[in-house]
This record gives structure tokens, C-alpha cells and sequence, in this order.
């Protein structure tokens, strides 16, 4: 069990754009209210040169709070289209669970 004073979990974001365009966004690590706001600035100035569609591989996410969940939930309100890729099997459980799979088209 982690102490309150340890460190947040780090979480870390790498992007590009590929041959149609896309936004390519890998997350990796947990995706919690102590990081989301640094990720999601990132993510935002990404969305800003590469506005079009965003597909976010998330096979490296350990964790995902309800902040994660809205941090896709705005990309989604500011790019064309979201795709979630390879979701980590925790990542998969909590969109089905928010019934959010359909939304963020969520593929293997």
C-alpha cells in the first residue's frame, strides 16, 4: 500500500502523426488525478498542430481513474474522432464499465 507522501506514479505520453494524419498518442503507466492535468496539457498542444483524428494506444496503462476517463472525453470533444487501441485489461474494465466502450471506439 502506498504511503501518502510517496511520489504520484509517473505516467508518461509519446505521440506522432502518422501517414493519414491520425494523432498516434501512447500512454503508459497510471492515468490518475495527480498526473492527468501534465498529460492532458500535452496532449492538448498535439490536438492544437494535429487537430483531426486521435488514437490513443493505451497497452501500457496500468491504472485509470475517473480523471483518465475525462481526459478522453475531452480530446473527444476536440478532435473529428477517438480511437482507444489495445486497451490494458484495466483500461478495457473501466470503459465497459462506464459503458464508455462505444463512445471512444474502443478496438482490440
Amino acid at each position: 500500500m502506498a504511503e501518502l507522501n510517496d511520489p504520484p506514479a509517473s505516467a508518461t505520453v509519446n505521440a506522432s502523426v502518422d501517414h493519414s494524419g491520425s494523432l498516434q498518442i501512447m500512454l503508459e503507466g497510471e492515468l490518475d488525478m495527480a498526473n492527468v492535468p501534465a498529460l492532458e496539457a500535452k496532449i492538448a498542444t498535439l490536438i492544437s498542430a494535429a487537430p483531426g483524428r486521435a488514437v490513443f494506444d493505451m497497452s501500457g496503462v496500468t491504472f485509470m481513474d475517473s480523471s483518465g476517463i475525462a481526459m478522453l472525453l475531452r480530446t473527444a470533444e476536440r478532435v473529428t474522432a477517438v480511437e482507444v487501441r489495445n486497451p490494458s485489461s484495466s483500461v478495457r474494465l473501466v470503459l465497459r464499465a462506464t459503458g464508455l466502450s462505444e463512445v471512444l471506439h474502443v478496438n482490440p
